[in-house]
This record gives structure tokens, sequence and C-alpha cells, in this order.
């Protein structure tokens, strides 16, 4: 369970990553399909891939996504993001060299 809760986080990391650089028209189910298909995809069968993918579509645009994070204008979301990534990269990178050290990642 931590090692998918892990994996999760990479997802997490790559989304936020997305959202934070992306321009102010790009779409949102975009950056998280990429996102998924960058960390999670991998670990799930070919049903799973597909319905996360349609499941994706329904997310709001970039800046009313931003603005839903309830942490004032999209520029101050954004912002935020900044501070609180490289936090979430110093967890996920420590969390990755613990499980390759016990060699763990390759769990299913």
């Amino acid at each position: 369970t931590v090692l998918r809760l892990h994996r999760a986080l990479r997802w997490l990391q790559l989304f936020l990553e997305g959202l934070r650089t992306g321009r102010e028209d790009s779409r949102t189910s975009v950056i998280c399909t990429d996102s998924y298909n960058a960390s999670l995809a991998t670990y799930h069968p070919w049903v799973v891939r597909k319905a996360a993918t349609v499941a994706f579509c329904t997310l709001p645009p970039r800046n009313a996504f931003l603005e839903i994070m309830n942490v004032g204008t999209p520029e101050e979301a954004v912002s935020m993001l900044g501070e609180a990534l490289p936090y979430i990269c110093d967890v996920y990178g420590i969390t990755q060299e613990l499980f390759a050290q016990h060699k763990l990642l390759d769990l299913p």
C-alpha cells in the first residue's frame, strides 16, 4: 500500500508541476493524462487506463481548476504550487531511494 501511495505521489508531483507551468489555456485533462501516462499507467491494465483517461476529461479548465483550489487567484495558486512542489519532490526522492535500497520498487 505504501508503494502505491508512493507511485501516486509521483503522479501528483507531475500533475501539479504541469498545472504550475502550463499556459492559461492549457487543458487540465491533457496535463492529467500526460502525468498519469508518465507514472501510474504502467501499473494498470488497459481497461483501467482507458477509464482513467475518460474520467480526466471531466476536469475543468486549468484556470477554473486553480480557482477551485481555493487559495486565491490562479496566479496565487501557481505561486503556492511553486512553494509546495519542492517539498513533494523531496518526499518522493527520499521514499524512492528507500524503496530502491530495499529492492521494493518492483512489487506489483
